[in-house]
């Protein structure tokens, strides 16, 4: 997913077209600035957003302590899938981490679009599953993992989702998002541009090594891209549909 790439949302695009036609007909493009918060915990979304550049981070907050991404949402998903289970509060903050665009949607027009979109519904549900298992496997890697094998997951996880090498990421806003203090992301960055597999100048990062970078990333890296294929990455329109049929959806 770098430069030169067609830029879309997978999950829209595994909607047939009659369906991938509606939900689109409801929706605006918008952009999306570093820094917007897009949603607050445990308050009702006003808007659901299928980015088709940029990314998302969502964080948790306890009392006394610096936010800590739980995930990153890019064109692979979506920011308030919990609406499939009529949840239609955030159960995290939703932070814009890269800019780009996205796909926004009304919460109460989203919720008109499922109910005559059957395989968007089936779509929607693989994807839930898979962000569960995201922020399980998340909570581990932050417990269990080396800072540098994570900043090397977190690197590698936002050139896939910006679509290039090089975006732009100051060492406070890593601390932050990795819940560790400035210091450590200085000097584990420091290493890897020592190392020649990123560059980092006045909060610009560029990768010049990626095969080093997965090398280096803990497993839980490679581990997200597989399930991600497994459930949804070798999904079709026509193969949806087939699946449908077998499970007796209308």
């Amino acid at each position: 997913m770098l430069e030169n790439t067609a830029i879309t949302n997978h999950l829209v695009e595994l909607l047939p077209a009659r369906e991938r036609q509606l939900l689109v007909s409801h929706c605006e493009v918008v952009q999306l600035q570093f820094g917007d918060v897009l949603c607050e915990y445990n308050q009702p979304y006003q808007f659901l957003y299928f980015p088709m550049s940029g990314f998302i981070s969502l964080v948790t907050k306890l009392s006394g302590h610096k936010p800590l991404e739980m995930s990153v949402i890019g064109n692979e998903g979506m920011l308030g899938v919990t609406l499939v289970l009529d949840v239609a509060n955030a159960p995290m903050q939703a932070v814009v981490q890269g800019k780009g665009t996205a796909l926004c949607i009304k919460v109460d027009e989203l919720q008109h679009v499922l109910e005559q979109c059957p395989q968007l519904r089936h779509v929607l549900k693989h994807y839930l599953f898979i962000l569960i298992e995201q922020l399980s496997q998340s909570a581990a890697c932050a417990h269990f993992h080396e800072l540098e094998q994570r900043l090397a997951r977190w690197l590698l996880m936002s050139q896939d989702r910006a679509h290039s090498h090089e975006f732009f990421l100051t060492h406070q806003f890593l601390a932050d998002m990795l819940g560790v203090r400035r210091s450590g992301v200085s000097v584990a960055a420091g290493a890897m541009q020592k190392n020649h597999l990123i560059r980092y100048n006045r909060g610009k990062i560029t990768i010049t090594d990626r095969k080093a970078l997965e090398h280096m990333s803990c497993e839980c890296y490679q581990d997200g891209i597989d399930e991600y294929q497994r459930l949804l990455g070798k999904l079709t329109p026509d193969s949806a549909r087939q699946l449908l049929t077998e499970q007796g959806a209308p």
